[in-house]
């Protein structure tokens, strides 16, 4: 049994044992960008504070700055007052050289503190899970943490080998969940198909299978995958990735996993036309069932690489998106969106991705409880 394993035994225990609201640390990320005040605003809303106990990790003296300074701007604005918030304290004694609006050394160094005591709460056992505002990465690089993002160093202290980047948005037009997993992230583009090998994908689209089964309940998922090249190398004539090993793989995975369905792969530039349809309700053709844009949607779609599947993800639901963590022995979730310094301390933010990061939380924790429940009876 890995670690990984062993401690995600003792955390779905401990739930079910104590059938109380998830426990969730809350990172307040790089302090000199908007994650205080994401994090101020979404405990503010009665019903985001109702769903689960939060602990914010972070040092309070800085979220009283933040909050101090957005009401001085707007103090119409509902914010959650930091003397009355849980709080895992973090100090470095480097606090002093933040400027807000401004990444630097120090906002990288307590950044990266945050969020490295939160994953060392959630290992001992404390906490179900993690929902981290955003950092910086070049701040993480000038503090001397040179991580492509927080998803690897959470996979580092959990030491899991098995993860993935998961974005997950519920339409407010339609109700219907767009799941996303990429199978490359961070790398430059021209190392792509390179990295891209059967044995990547097998790896990403088992992970997948088990997320939607564990996380979300859909034990027969329908799966649709990007291709590579437009077109989807056009029989080899526009790249022959698909040609040589991504259509033969999709086949040969098609036989392993008769329970799955699998589409792909498909033209990148048509693979989202569907999720469109779905996320916004378009009307459908008149020979169609007016839910019919729904039903033919997929479950989740595999994208290939970080644009091929963020664009489309954040042009549909950039307010709303959430960055899920899947692979690891506890819950990670992030809004979809960057430090903003250039609007920090202007109470310009907007709160609605932290408070879907809250709650997909949450309701994730929920469906861990009711696989445990049904192991123990």
């Amino acid at each position: 049994m890995s670690m990984g394993e062993s401690v995600m035994g003792k955390l779905l225990a401990t739930l079910a044992r104590s059938g109380a609201q998830p426990r969730l640390l809350v990172t307040i990320g790089d302090p000199a960008g908007i994650g205080a005040e994401v994090v101020l605003k979404a405990l503010a809303d009665p019903a985001i504070a109702s769903l689960c106990q939060v602990t914010v990790v972070g040092n309070r003296s800085l979220l009283q700055a933040t909050y101090e300074q957005l009401r001085q701007v707007n103090a119409t604005v509902p914010l959650a007052d930091p003397a009355q918030l849980t709080m895992l304290e973090i100090e470095l004694g480097v606090e002093s050289q933040i400027v807000v609006g401004q990444e630097n050394a120090a906002s990288g160094a307590v950044s990266f503190a945050y969020l490295d005591a939160a994953i060392t709460a959630c290992l001992q056992g404390k906490f179900q899970g993690i929902v981290t505002a955003p950092i910086a990465k070049s701040a993480w690089k000038a503090a001397g943490h040179p991580y492509p993002g927080q998803t690897e160093l959470l996979a580092e202290r959990a030491t899991v080998e098995r993860f993935g980047m998961l974005f997950v948005a519920r339409s407010p037009h339609t109700h219907w969940t767009l799941r996303t997993l990429l199978a490359t992230t961070h790398i430059p583009l021209h190392q792509v198909a390179e990295t891209l090998t059967p044995a990547l994908l097998t790896a990403k689209l088992d992970l997948l299978v088990d997320c939607l089964h564990q996380d979300f309940g859909i034990s027969a998922p329908h799966i649709a995958i990007a291709g590579l090249n437009p077109h989807s190398g056009e029989q080899g004539q526009l790249g022959r990735e698909e040609v040589d090993w991504l259509i033969p793989w999709v086949q040969a995975t098609r036989d392993r996993l008769p329970a799955v369905q699998l589409e792909g792969p498909i033209p990148p530039d048509t693979l989202w036309v569907k999720p469109g349809q779905a996320w916004y309700g378009l009307p459908p053709l008149a020979t169609q069932n007016p839910k019919s844009r729904i039903q033919n949607s997929a479950d989740a779609y595999l994208a290939l690489y970080h644009d091929q599947g963020l664009i489309p993800v954040k042009l549909m639901a950039f307010d709303r998106a959430v960055n899920t963590t899947i692979g690891l022995p506890f819950i990670r979730t992030s809004p979809d969106h960057g430090t903003a310094f250039d609007i920090a301390g202007k109470n310009l933010a907007d709160a609605t991705s932290m408070k879907a990061a809250l709650q997909l939380a949450t309701e994730l924790a929920q469906q861990k409880q009711i696989i445990c429940d049904t192991i123990v009876h």
